[in-house]
């Protein structure tokens, strides 16, 4: 099957709401109680979980018009916006070796695409 630029489209939506997902995780993990006796979920797992719910959605569109190959590492772009995302709204550091494990993710993703 070729790879259709909506496929990659798709799977890069799909990066982007899990990246998003993983952001309300972190946010509402301090505010959610797992225990039998007081179990409360935050309304940022929820969101959460539907975020990676929509995500999966996008990634399954994806599936359909790109191949696997050429859309797992698109999808792989989801550690370079948790970090963007961490480092602005959560105000985490963004180190050398972070960076340079982003750069060489895009990289991969940029040899991937060029290879297709």
């Amino acid at each position: 099957m070729p790879t259709e630029l909506w496929g990659v489209a798709a799977g890069l939506l799909a990066s982007w709401l899990a990246a998003l997902a993983g952001l309300e995780l972190k946010r509402g993990a301090g505010q959610t109680r797992l225990s039998f006796s007081a179990f409360r979920v935050s309304g940022h797992v929820l969101r959460a979980i539907g975020l990676y719910l929509l995500s999966s959605l996008f990634f399954l569109l994806g599936l359909l018009g790109a191949q696997l190959s050429v859309l797992i590492p698109v999808v792989a772009l989801e550690y370079v916006w948790v970090t963007l995302l961490a480092s602005k709204r959560l105000h985490e550091q963004v180190g050398f070796w972070k960076r340079l494990g982003i750069g060489l993710i895009v990289l991969g993703v940029v040899l991937v695409g060029l290879g297709s």
